[in-house]
């Protein structure tokens, strides 16, 4: 990603990710291959993405929970992921306590 300065000279930084699943380790998902199911599985993914907020934190500056589309070789389906700057250590520092910390279930 590349990202402008102040002064107007650009400055390339690293960003990573982790993949998080789509719902919580422990709990079974929707894959959203059906009619009305992609609704479903929208929903199931954005209530897995504040659960990390409730439990960890909010995202600090450089890190960003996002929904994205994963393309397996077996058919798409939505997952969570954590997107940080790879630079910023707590950024970085985050986006591993989501994937080590994060809920295994909705509960």
């Amino acid at each position: 990603m590349r990202s402008t300065t102040s002064q107007g000279s650009t400055r390339t930084t690293a960003q990573d990710l982790i993949s998080l699943g789509a719902v919580p380790a422990r709990e079974s998902f929707t894959r959203g291959d059906e009619a009305g199911d992609a609704q479903r599985a929208l929903s199931e993914c954005r209530r897995y993405v504040a659960l990390p907020r409730d439990v960890i934190g909010p995202e600090p500056h450089g890190a960003e929970l996002q929904i994205r589309q994963a393309e397996p070789e077996r058919g798409s389906y939505l997952e969570v992921v954590v997107e940080y700057d790879d630079e910023n250590n707590v950024a970085r520092a985050y986006a591993i306590r989501c994937d080590r910390e994060g809920p295994t279930t909705w509960a």
